[in-house]
């Protein structure tokens, strides 16, 4: 057993449990955690925390936290000592009795989606409640692996043995052997002699040009033949290196070595580029006015990750806006936001024909992420809202930060809130319809535009400048509006750590003749 993590919220505020969340996604990091656990680790904790300081009488006074590895899994243990409450219990499960549905549309149907499994311990007289959640631990090899595949037993030990310091080694007496276990299993390079019975080495790599998955796969030979017409064949296969038999130790390393760095260089030089064009394809483009609505929108973008989304489709009877973020800070993350953006737009293409657009779209979101096998392996959030004539709105989200209402008595939170995306099937998501006054605005952000703070305080600091700057700027165009306030977001704000968007909507009564 290792211990990650012990901390002690006390007194227990929402403040301290940010500052538990924050030591924890720090040491997660430098462990080596994957970012996508740690986000579900990060987020089962706040969730967590956040619910027992809400939703439970007595609050509690203290909340303590422990991070532990063991046995293959990672298990965060929160005590209370507050009311006793067992999450773990069916009924629990199924009403969502405790914990609130519209807190940021998560709680303890979230909890239960992201962990592998949930242990409560009521607390006695002058005891602790525990709850601990489980998240499994993938193996992953520290080592790069390397095939070796040569059909003489004692050069193949040989050569196993130089490479064994270094990396996991796996071996094939033959090119069909090693054909075989290549499309069962993965490795980061392939070292083969040429001359072997049956499938030879030449005939290897050209049947590893035909698979999909061992395609770009870092080849070397190693070989006692060393005739023009063998190197001219072998170099037309785009091999990687080929290096004469009988090879030193040093050499053998030092060539693995250096073929592998070269092809995680052309691997990330990949990556960017298709980093960079997901992110220019998923770049927002709105109109500035729609049905008497203006619009305007700014962004930061940190350029890795998931990001942010916004998408809209301007149908016969109103105008439909989705502001989607997806969590995640690697190029899988930004897949998926490509993914889901090319779902999002079929699935604004059939709304037309119900009462409640926005809240049926949600909907079918919410079971998409729940049943579909790519896109449930990601996180997102959601806010939909459609735009009518009239200053007519309707609006509802999914585990979205609640938009603000800007008006010349300040700005607001709306009371419009529903339970993420894949938590729940079948989830039914409430619509907030109204009218939006002469002289009032409405504020959609994603959660980057606050999570940039790195403190509790800085926090508090950003979003009262930021509510500050929409109120002061009530008055000015929504097109310069909006630019002020994403400048207060750099001023007091650190951009570089997650994706932040803000998009006004602003009703202008037309002009009378």
């Amino acid at each position: 057993m290792v211990s990650v993590v012990q901390d002690i919220c006390r007194p227990a505020t929402l403040g301290k449990v940010s500052d538990t969340r924050k030591r924890l996604g720090q040491t997660l990091k430098q462990r080596g955690v994957a970012d996508h656990l740690s986000n579900k680790i990060q987020l089962c904790f706040s969730e967590a925390a956040a619910n027992l300081l809400e939703h439970t009488e007595p609050h509690p006074t203290f909340i303590a936290v422990s991070l532990e590895c063991v046995d293959g899994l990672w298990l965060l243990h929160i005590d209370d000592d507050g009311e006793s409450w067992d999450p773990t219990l069916a009924n629990r499960v199924k009403s969502l009795d405790t914990f609130e549905e519209k807190e940021g549309g998560r709680g303890l149907a979230l909890i239960h989606s992201l962990t592998d499994g949930l242990e409560y311990t009521k607390r006695t007289t002058f005891g602790e409640n525990r709850l601990t959640l489980k998240w499994s631990i993938q193996q992953v090899a520290t080592k790069p692996s390397v095939l070796v595949v040569e059909d003489d037993d004692s050069q193949r030990r040989l050569i196993s043995a130089y490479l064994s310091e270094h990396f996991k080694v796996s071996e094939a007496s033959n090119g069909q052997d090693a054909l075989q276990f290549l499309m069962n299993n993965n490795v980061d390079l392939v070292i083969s002699d040429i001359r072997m019975p049956g499938m030879d080495g030449l005939d290897l790599k050209k049947a590893l040009h035909n698979q999909t998955n061992t395609l770009l796969t870092p080849f070397i030979f190693l070989t006692y033949a060393d005739s023009q017409e063998i190197r001219d064949n072998a170099m037309g296969l785009g091999i990687d290196d080929y290096i004469l038999k009988p090879v030193t130790k040093s050499a053998l390393v030092q060539s693995a070595r250096r073929v592998l760095h070269r092809s995680e260089q052309i691997y990330r030089q990949l990556t960017d580029k298709v980093n960079h064009r997901i992110t220019n394809a998923l770049t927002p483009s709105l109109p500035t006015e729609s049905r008497q609505w203006q619009i305007a929108f700014a962004t930061r973008n940190t350029g890795i990750g998931g990001g942010d989304l916004i998408l809209h489709r301007d149908t016969d009877d109103f105008l439909m806006i989705n502001m989607v973020d997806i969590m995640g800070h690697d190029v899988a993350a930004k897949f998926f936001s490509y993914a889901y953006g090319g779902y999002l737009r079929g699935l604004m293409y059939h709304v037309d024909d119900t009462d409640d657009p926005c809240g049926t779209l949600l909907s079918r979101l919410s079971d998409c992420a729940m049943d579909d096998n790519l896109l449930s392996q990601v996180i997102l959030t959601c806010c939909s809202v459609a735009l009518y004539d009239d200053a007519k709105f309707s609006m509802a989200t999914a585990g979205h930060p609640a938009p603000i209402k800007v008006s010349e008595e300040g700005a607001a939170l709306m009371n419009v809130g529903g339970i993420m995306p894949g938590v729940l099937y079948g989830a039914d998501y409430d619509t907030l319809t109204t009218t939006l006054k002469s002289g009032e605005r409405i504020a959609m952000y994603t959660d980057g535009l606050f999570e940039a703070a790195d403190s509790p305080e800085s926090r508090q600091t950003l979003e009262k400048a930021v509510m500050r700057e929409l109120e002061n700027t009530l008055a000015l165009p929504v097109t310069e509006a909006v630019q002020h306030v994403i400048q207060v977001f750099d001023n007091y704000g650190d951009w570089h750590r997650d994706d932040a968007t803000i998009m006004l909507l602003e009703y202008a009564d037309p002009v009378l003749d």
